[in-house]
C-alpha cells in the first residue's frame, strides 16, 4: 500500500491463528444481516468513508504535527507522566496520515509523539496510517476521532484501579463496604456515586477521609451523598485542624447531624445563589456559616480561611 515502509528487526511469538465467525459458527448478526436475512448496508444504506489504515512502525524523528488542525496547547505534565512511566499498551496506536508529499502527520497521539522524543530507548512507535489529500480530510477525521471517543466513567476507572490494585481504590473500598455502602450509578441510601470525589480525598488524606466517612454515612440516613456537601465538610474539616479540632467532634458534630445532609445542600445552594458563583470553597463556606449561627461558645466559631 505504502511502498517502502520503517520498520526494525525484532524477534516475535508466533501468535495463535485467528478463527473469524465465533468459531465458524454463522449467525445473522456477524453477518451483518436483520431478522428477515437483508443485508443490513444495502437495507438501510449505510455508508462507509475512507479506506482502512496500515499498521507500520514509523521512527519518531519522521512524525509531524501540523498545528493547523491539531490541538496548540500541549499539556507538559501529561507529556511528563507518559515520560517517567511508558506503557505500550497505554500508547497504543497512535492514527497518522500520510500525504501526497510522503509525509507522515499525527492526526492522534500529540502526547504520547512529544513523550517518546524524550526518551532515548524509544525509537519507533506503532502508527495505523491512512492516506489523505491533505488538511481538510485530516481536520475531518481529527473531528471524528475525538467527537466518537467515549470517556472512561469515574466509576468503570474506579473498577479498573481495583483490579489493578490501586492502594487508594482498595482502602476505599474498605471504607465503604465497612458502613455496608457501595458505589454505584445511581445514588440511594445505600449506594454511593460520589466515586471521584471520595478516591481524590482519600489519595490527599487518607486519615482525614477515613474520620469524615461515619459522619457522612450519619448525616444521610435515607438520601444519597452529594459531592458539594462532601468537599464543604472537608474544607471546614481542615480549617478547624488549624486549631486542632474536628468537624467529628462537639459541639460541631451535633450540629451537623440536627441539619442533616439534605439540610447542609440546601444551605450550599443558598449561599451560591447569594455569591452567584460556586466552588469548594464556597461550600466549606456555606457550612461554617450555618454553624456560627448556632449557639456556640465564641470560641468555637470557625474563621473563615
Amino acid at each position: 500500500m505504502f511502498g517502502e515502509t520503517p520498520t526494525t528487526t525484532r524477534e516475535t511469538r508466533v501468535l495463535p491463528k485467528i478463527t473469524t465467525m465465533k468459531n465458524n459458527v454463522t449467525t445473522a448478526e456477524l453477518l451483518g444481516k436483520n431478522h428477515q436475512g437483508a443485508d443490513k448496508v444495502a437495507h438501510y444504506n449505510w455508508n462507509i468513508r475512507n479506506a482502512p489504515g496500515e499498521f507500520l512502525m514509523i521512527p519518531k524523528q519522521e512524525l509531524e504535527v501540523d498545528h493547523a488542525y491539531q490541538r496548540n496547547q500541549v499539556n507538559p505534565r501529561r507529556v511528563d507522566a507518559l515520560c517517567r512511566a511508558w506503557d505500550w499498551i497505554a500508547c497504543g496506536c497512535l492514527v497518522v496520515a500520510l500525504r501526497d508529499d510522503n509525509k507522515w502527520y499525527v492526526l492522534d497521539g500529540q502526547h504520547r509523539k512529544l513523550a517518546a522524543d524524550q526518551r532515548s530507548d524509544i525509537n519507533e512507535l506503532p502508527c495505523l496510517v491512512f492516506e489523505t489529500t491533505g488538511r481538510r480530510e485530516e481536520a475531518l477525521g481529527f473531528l471524528a476521532i475525538n467527537q466518537g471517543r467515549m470517556v472512561v466513567g469515574c466509576l468503570d476507572r474506579y473498577k479498573a484501579q481495583l483490579l489493578a490494585g490501586d492502594p487508594t481504590a482498595f482502602a476505599l473500598e474498605k471504607l465503604v463496604r465497612s458502613t455496608g455502602h457501595r458505589f454505584g450509578p445511581k445514588p440511594s441510601a445505600r449506594t454511593v456515586s460520589c466515586v471521584q470525589c471520595l478516591y481524590t480525598l482519600m489519595q490527599e488524606e487518607r486519615e482525614r477521609c477515613e474520620r469524615l466517612w461515619p459522619l457522612l454515612v450519619e448525616l444521610h440516613p435515607n438520601g444519597p451523598m452529594t459531592d458539594a456537601v462532601i468537599k464543604g465538610l472537608w474544607v471546614v474539616d481542615k480549617w478547624l485542624g488549624k486549631e486542632g479540632r474536628t468537624v467529628t467532634t462537639s459541639p460541631y458534630r451535633e450540629k451537623l447531624v440536627a441539619l442533616g445532609g439534605e439540610g447542609l445542600g440546601h444551605e450550599i445552594r443558598r449561599e451560591i445563589a447569594l455569591i452567584g458563583q460556586g466552588g469548594v470553597r464556597i461550600n466549606g463556606c456555606a457550612i461554617a456559616k450555618y454553624l456560627n449561627k448556632q449557639r456556640m461558645p465564641a470560641h468555637y466559631k470557625i474563621q473563615l480561611s
